[in-house]
């Protein structure tokens, strides 16, 4: 009997965490949090980028579309009108935070937001988290980066003769 009771008593005594130990808990478990925090913030990042291309993926469908049109219609010699046009017209629908057009930037230009620059003839986008975005000739509004897309006019390499048109950047950047 008296060894049970001094079993008990020792189990009593070790029943709980020290101050230490709880200690070292709370920092590998904040550290585990912090580690799942930055790696989510990093997938929504990856996540905004992958918009961001499919749409302008998407603009040069649309004008690849609209080019057949043209031609199979026997309306090839208008495809030079699209050089210079708004990009989001060739999409079904405006891609999510487009603002419109404007002459310039609008007075207000959220992070995630769109508009088509008339004055210079580009697509426009901020993006909301651009830690592993890198350009270094984009433009800087605000501390912010914003990324471009025009729409210009190249020869036609299927035909040798005509033109086509589609979205490229106005300044290289690498994102992630």
């Amino acid at each position: 009997m008296r060894r049970s009771t001094s079993l008990t008593r020792h189990f009593q005594s070790q029943a709980g965490l020290d101050q230490l130990e709880f200690s070292m808990v709370l920092i590998v478990l904040s550290l585990i949090w912090l580690a799942g925090l930055n790696r989510l913030h990093e997938l929504q990042e990856m996540g905004e980028k992958t918009a961001v291309e499919i749409t302008i993926s998407n603009i040069n469908a649309g004008l690849r579309w609209e080019m057949a049109d043209r031609i199979m219609t026997g309306r090839e010699a208008s495809i030079v009108e699209m050089d210079g046009s708004n990009p989001v017209h060739w999409l079904e629908k405006a891609p999510e935070g487009y603002l419109g057009e404007y002459p310039a930037m609008p007075d207000r230009f959220p992070p995630g937001a769109w508009y088509f620059d008339t004055s210079r003839k580009e697509l426009r986008y901020r993006p909301i988290l651009e830690r592993n975005l890198t350009c270094r000739q984009c433009e800087r509004i605000g501390g912010k980066t914003t990324l471009g897309w025009h729409i210009v006019r190249t020869a036609n390499p299927m035909f040798g003769r005509g033109s086509r048109v589609r979205a490229v950047t106005v300044a290289t950047y690498r994102w992630f």
